[in-house]
């Protein structure tokens, strides 16, 4: 499978239930439905954008991206939530020509940064997004509000 059979590509309606497939491979449980809803919700927004890798007319990636506005200083940043390739596709470059379809994305967006976020024991991610030239910067704290 060479790199030029791949194609990205807004994700669709028509795609939540390949992307509910590979955000299981994450350990997320997303039902279609809820993915198809998300989906509608961020296709309403000019900050939001969800990527697929597509070959061959089967999606075997993809990437959530969303826009912020920094406070601090002038401009956006990019924010990377979710990128996953289904397992059978890994390590051909398919990740690498999505983030960089995102920060293609994001430029246009005005964004002066990109971040990503990706939990502490996903370290074959962690080595993927340095091989990409991120850098861990800085701390993460969370805090669910439903418990």
């Amino acid at each position: 499978m060479s790199q030029e059979n791949i194609s990205i590509r807004e994700a669709t309606l028509a795609d939540a239930h390949s992307i509910a497939e590979l955000l299981d491979q994450l350990g997320y449980i997303a039902a279609p439905q809820a993915v198809a809803t998300k989906l509608e919700h961020l296709s309403n927004n000019a900050n939001d954008r969800v990527l697929v890798a597509v070959i061959d007319s089967t999606v075997v990636g993809s990437i959530s991206l969303h826009v912020l506005p920094l406070f601090e200083t002038p401009g956006n940043m990019g924010r990377i939530t979710s990128l996953v390739i289904n397992e059978k596709f890994r390590s051909r470059g398919i990740g690498h020509k999505m983030v960089r379809a995102a920060e293609d994305w994001f430029a246009t967006k005005g964004c002066e940064k990109v971040e990503v976020t990706s939990a502490d024991r996903r370290l074959d991610a962690h080595r993927f997004y340095e091989q990409q030239g991120y850098a861990r910067q800085s701390q993460r704290f969370a805090k669910p509000l439903n418990d």
